[in-house]
């Protein structure tokens, strides 16, 4: 990934003038997709035209907005104020729940949230915990992360790749706000930069993570048992053979989280129903239309979070078994669909 002073000026440039052009185009393309949409006799020219035309009139008001704060801030210097931490937090909010409601509308999809008990009033609580949560399905980022933000007033700091900083949004959020942008290739520094953002948590923060690392796909999954082998842990192997609706749980993350915050409540999150589209072509053919986003989220107080590194990684695992069973007990996932999302 290019540096910053490289990086920022061509995709902030681009993105503004792309960005600009969908909003003042945008009666045309609707009225592309609206035909497309006749002429073929399927919904999802129009719908993938609605969906791009609210993402880039979201990110066009978000840049705006960074770059109004960034000038407030007397070019920026003031960023790490509490008083522009909140406006960025609050700017955040505003362009997940935009996204987040574009997305419900333009595909017709219900959310139906079932968090335990003790994980709801554990979220409500503002303590500041830790999240770990499947990843499958197109959007599931955006919707986790409204969950948290709009349904339990948290403020999230969300561990992702650096690839993501190609949006320019993304990228100054990322950096202005306690995230965890990391570069994969270099584990001491991941694991770092998780310690540094889960040790800062502060009431009502909350770090996401995603411990399986990527979308779930069957030749991931595939590719991740075979890695698990190679690296001599047959154990472990074993154990994700049994679990065929999740990748195995990359623990490296989690362990550095649950390293620095040994004092936080962990909470699994798990959903189902998007289908399993990773990749745009499968999206295409398969886009979740009129569809149910289930979630569901247990709590595990830290006082009963293992404190050896070896059993957290068990602890991992058979938190991971128990999230499979969840999704096969919804029946959203057929065997089938689920060798399909690599066709």
């Amino acid at each position: 990934m290019p540096p910053k002073a490289i990086r920022r000026p061509v995709t902030v440039t681009v993105w503004l003038i792309v960005s600009a052009l969908a909003v003042v185009a945008s009666p045309l393309l609707l009225a592309v997709g609206a035909l497309a949409s006749r002429l073929t006799g399927r919904r999802q020219p129009l719908i993938a035209a609605r969906l791009v035309l609210a993402y880039f009139s979201y990110e066009l008001g978000g840049l705006i907005r960074c770059g109004a704060l960034w000038l407030a801030a007397c070019g920026g210097r003031l960023i790490g104020r509490p008083r522009f931490q909140r406006m960025h937090w609050k700017l955040l909010a505003w362009f997940i729940d935009g996204l987040a409601r574009s997305g419900r509308s333009a595909l017709d999809i219900d959310v139906q949230a079932d968090p335990t008990a003790d994980a709801a009033q554990a979220l409500d609580s503002g303590r500041p915990a830790l999240v770990f949560s499947r990843h499958a399905g197109p959007g599931d980022t955006i919707f986790v992360i409204d969950e948290l933000i709009s349904r339990y007033d948290r403020r999230p700091s969300v561990v992702f790749k650096e690839a993501i900083a190609l949006d320019p949004c993304v990228d100054l959020l990322a950096h202005r706000l306690p995230h965890a942008m990391l570069d994969t290739s270099d584990r001491e520094e991941c694991e770092a930069r998780i310690g540094q953002v889960t040790r800062a948590l502060a009431p009502r923060g909350v770090l996401l993570l995603f411990p399986e690392g990527g979308n779930f796909t069957t030749s991931r999954r595939r590719s991740a048992l075979a890695r698990l082998r190679r690296k001599g842990r047959q154990q472990s192997a074993e154990r994700a053979e049994q679990m065929p609706r999740v990748l195995p749980p990359q623990p490296t993350g989690s362990l550095a989280a649950l390293a620095a915050r040994g004092d936080a409540d962990v909470i699994f999150a798990a959903h189902t129903g998007l289908g399993l589209s990773a990749y745009p072509r499968q999206w295409w053919r398969d886009m979740p239309i009129g569809r149910t986003l289930r979630t569901r989220m247990w709590l595990v107080p830290s006082d009963e979070v293992p404190r050896d590194p070896d059993d957290q990684v068990d602890w991992l695992y058979d938190w991971w078994k128990r999230i499979d069973e969840w999704i096969g007990s919804q029946g959203t996932e057929p065997e089938s669909e689920c060798e399909a999302a690599d066709c």
